[in-house]
């Protein structure tokens, strides 16, 4: 059992610099709570030197991350709080979101367990979880379910810790009764021990600390939150702690990243969701699953869909038809008697439906195809035009969630193009019908099932590190739910994937009690299987799959461990490899030499070491000419490379070969293996390609026949990363100074910015910058400071299902230092804005390693 230790504050004097602190300025897009902030101390400060300020409240005290959030006033800057003797930093206190999907299907589960080998490691092993402590950090749980034991701190109840962290007006002592459902469904995953839904690792002992509260809007907490209920988890000992919950700034820098980091060093296994941003391609891992060493998770799709379906009459007889009901707060679809269905038309002839509705709709179904406005745009118009239920069909392959406003009070239903394609035809060539029935159900394969969940959230992280880690099931994942929301539901998103792993590796820790955090971190990804991609013949780039899908039950039982697990390649080199001089293809091209040490940890047997290659598919987010793809923007796809099943000259792949090392292995005994590894070739630079790949070790021991395989995910920028260009271009057409619709403004030249004017520089990041300075420049050239908002470092790249540009304000108003505490007025006159941006890996202190845009010349008014 771990011991937490509190910090030991020494009473003795020391000298820190005023304004040593650093205040952190979050872009405008990142939400935060309003004057709340996160403040670490030096270790030898005491939260007292805070709490004596006037005008500061201290309302959480942090032990591990030494620090505490504070409340200020109004009338105090967060600088003011930054001067204070024994300030290490400042952050503004961040919202948090789950990292989930909205409610979809009800997905069959057996197969699962088999894809994994959890099955293996319950049948064969005789494993549970027993003994293994996990923690859930999340809305909370419906600890009265039956699954899910029907105690809260009972003897022999499996929830023996926990409690509510949502707000500073709850006690940790409150049961976490969950009112969303999200924390009850990542329960079910871990541990549910009953027949419809089988946990992985149903008798591990949970501990639920609730972040998310019941009277808020929107599914958000945040950092204090989050670092609270962190530091309780951790104060209780758990061996696991399992987080389904991120914030898009993607910066191992950011504080509760760092404090994951921590956990992990003291030997705790911290399981983090990757994100659910994988529509806005490459770089999209949030925070904390960033964090250094923290085992990330990305969602592979369920192999099987249990889903309601509709009755289509049509006359060509009756239609079976799956669907994905609309999420809460919309109303179940359940049509009891057969209803008319019919296609109407908006006030501009369109079938889309994005204006008023002029067909009389009172007692009818609305078939209405995506396309053009939101579905709760579609939805309202079929409501006020008297529908009594909307059906909204895909307008490309496949199924998509979907959500509607609080004010649609309809049903809806999501069904595929092929489906409404089918529907329409009937509607046009006579009367027809619908009903759909809640008891029914049927169970159809998934065309996605063992794929990579198309919303799962891709490496690298900023500086190119691998991520995600690791892949679990998280699409369509049948679990319980609270009793009062249905018992059971289904759910999408790396926050079912999370759980799953963290599940897993009770399972682990269970049949090997003195294994370490960082040897678990290594098998799961070298036993890992590697993920195949249909649409390229390969298998999934790392940025997409880590490792692959986990297969806990040969990391159980494995008997090498290699080391490093992973190789994070980022290319500068383009000379003449030296060891390499038959090599197969021409040698002007970037490459790396990395060498990994494998343990044989068989006391008994010696192993012998067989090397192969499993080349990936190479993604990127650009087109030819070096601008954001029109395939990205248009259908949240990335091209990848190759683009279709077939075959390519297999020496245009990347490749791995092994130069030297032993590749026989005594007992106990270690040897190091020396490998090269070459990008795909002729693949251009400009269009940005990351590649990839797994060395695969086939390892066999004396006596033995079978073949144990054990994978070394790597990945790679085919080029140099401090050469790219951060800021966004053409067809975006960012940077611009835009209006208060964000609408370019023509002629800037003719611009004249008054008190009354709103204008904004809009801006799109391609990839994450360490420094954003966004500042205006007079006539004589002579910069007279930064715009409000226009500091920010450690930002992320725009996220394009988000927020598709940053929006900084440009006034009289400027700030002469980065705290932004420093303002004054600009006089009239002609200025313009100067923005310049950190490349990827570049030095601060160089300006050369900035890119820079100006604008044209404006005038600032009296």
């Amino acid at each position: 059992m771990r011991i937490f230790i509190a910090s030991i504050v020494l009473a003795i004097a020391y000298a820190i610099a005023s304004c040593s602190a650093r205040v952190v300025q979050y872009p405008s897009h990142i939400r935060v709570k309003r004057n709340s902030y996160i403040v670490q101390l030096y270790p030898t400060a005491q939260a007292r030197c805070v709490q004596a300020i006037p005008g500061i409240q201290v309302s959480r005290h942090f032990d591990m991350f030494h620090g505490v959030a504070v409340s200020i006033g109004d009338s105090v800057h967060p600088s003011q709080v930054a001067n204070i003797e024994g300030v290490k930093a400042v952050w503004p206190n961040r919202v948090f979101s789950l990292q989930y999907q909205n409610k979809t299907t009800n997905g069959s589960g057996e197969y699962l367990h088999q894809a994994t080998r959890v099955h293996q490691a319950h049948t064969e092993l005789g494993l549970n979880g027993t003994g293994i402590k996990i923690g859930i950090i999340d809305t909370g749980v419906d600890y009265t379910h039956p699954d899910l034991g029907a105690c809260w701190k009972t003897p022999n109840c499996p929830w023996q810790y926990g409690g509510s962290y949502a707000s500073d007006s709850l006690s940790p002592n409150d049961p976490p009764m969950d009112c969303m459902g999200h924390g009850t469904h990542v329960s079910g995953i871990i541990a549910s021990r009953g027949d419809r839904v089988k946990g992985v690792a149903p008798q591990a002992t949970l501990g639920m600390y609730r972040v998310f509260t019941c009277s808020s809007e929107s599914a958000d907490t945040n950092d204090a939150n989050v670092i609270a209920a962190m530091e309780a988890a951790f104060q209780d000992g758990h061996d696991i702690i399992s987080m389904s919950l991120g914030s898009e700034t993607a910066w191992e820098e950011d504080p509760v990243a760092v404090l994951a980091s921590k956990f992990v060093d003291a030997g705790v296994v911290m399981v983090v969701a990757n994100g659910n941003s994988g529509a806005s391609g490459l770089l999209t891992a949030s925070t904390p699953a960033v964090g250094r060493n923290v085992i990330s998770v990305g969602s592979v799709d369920n192999w099987n869909i249990t889903s309601a379906h509709a009755i289509f009459t049509t006359h060509t007889g009756q239609h079976s038809v799956l669907f994905l009901p609309s999420a809460a707060p919309a109303p179940p679809f359940i049509i009891a008697n057969n209803t008319l269905v019919v296609a109407p038309t908006d006030n501009t002839g369109s079938a889309l439906a994005c204006t008023n509705i002029t067909n009389d709709l009172s007692g009818k179904v609305a078939l209405i195809q995506r396309g053009e406005c939101t579905f709760s745009e579609k939805a309202l118009n079929a409501q006020n035009a008297g529908a009594v239920a909307v059906v909204i069909y895909n307008n490309v392959d496949g199924m998509v969630d979907m959500a509607f406003d609080s004010n649609i009070l309809i049903p809806g239903a999501f069904i595929s193009m092929n489906d409404g394609r089918m529907v329409e035809e009937s509607i046009r060539s006579g009367r027809t019908l619908v009903r759909a029935l809640e008891s029914d159900l049927i169970t159809v394969p998934s065309p996605s099932g063992g794929h990579m969940s198309a919303f799962s959230s891709l490496g690298p992280t900023a500086e190119l590190g691998l991520v995600p880690l690791i892949s679990a099931p998280g699409g369509n994942i049948l679990s319980t739910y609270p009793q009062s929301m249905g018992s059971y539901t289904s759910l999408s998103g790396t926050s079912m994937a999370a759980p799953y792993v963290a599940g897993a590796v009770a399972l682990l820790k269970q049949a090997r009690p003195d294994i370490t955090a960082t040897h678990i971190r290594e098998l799961l990804v070298t036993t890992a299987r590697p993920i195949a991609d249909s649409s390229t013949g390969l298998v999934s780039n790392p940025y997409s799959s880590g490792g692959g899908l986990i297969n806990i039950y040969d990391a159980i039982r494995a008997r090498a461990r290699i080391d490093p697990p992973l190789l994070s390649i980022n290319n500068t080199r383009r000379e003449h490899p030296g060891p390499i001089n038959s090599y197969i293809r021409p040698i002007n091209a970037y490459w790396e030499i990395h060498t990994l040490a494998i343990q044989n940890t068989d006391s008994a047997k010696s192993m012998r070491i067989s090397l192969a290659h499993i080349a990936a598919n190479s993604l990127t987010m650009f087109d030819k000419n070096g601008t954001l793809s029109q395939q990205l923007l248009t259908n949240q796809t990335m091209p990848t490379w190759p683009t279709n099943t077939s075959p390519v000259p297999a020496n245009t792949l990347p490749q791995v070969l092994g130069i030297r090392g032993n590749t026989l292995v005594r007992p106990g005994q270690s040897t190091n293996i020396t490998v090269f590894i070459a990008p795909p070739l002729g693949l251009p630079e400009s269009e940005r390609w990351f590649y990839g790949g797994f060395i695969n070790f086939k390892l066999t021991w004396d006596g033995e026949s079978t073949a144990f395989s054990h994978v070394v995910p790597y990945a790679g920028f085919n080029g140099d990363m401090r050469k790219l260009s951060v800021l966004a271009s053409a067809p975006i057409g960012l940077p611009f100074l835009a209006n208060s619709e964000v609408e370019p403004i023509e002629n800037v030249s003719e611009l004249t910015i008054s008190a009354d004017t709103d204008v904004y520089l809009a801006v799109a990041l391609d990839l994450p910058t360490r420094i954003f300075a966004a500042s205006i420049v007079d006539a004589t050239n002579t910069t007279r400071g930064y715009l409000p908002l226009g500091y920010s470092d450690y930002v992320g790249r725009t996220l394009l299902d988000e927020a598709p540009y940053y929006t900084i304000p440009v006034n009289r108003t400027v700030f002469h230092d980065t705290q932004m505490t420093n303002s004054s007025e600009l006089s009239a006159g002609s200025y313009h804005v100067h923005l310049k941006v950190l490349r990827p890996f570049g030095d601060p202190a160089r300006e050369s390693d900035f890119q820079i845009w100006d604008s044209d010349t404006f005038k600032l008014g009296d």
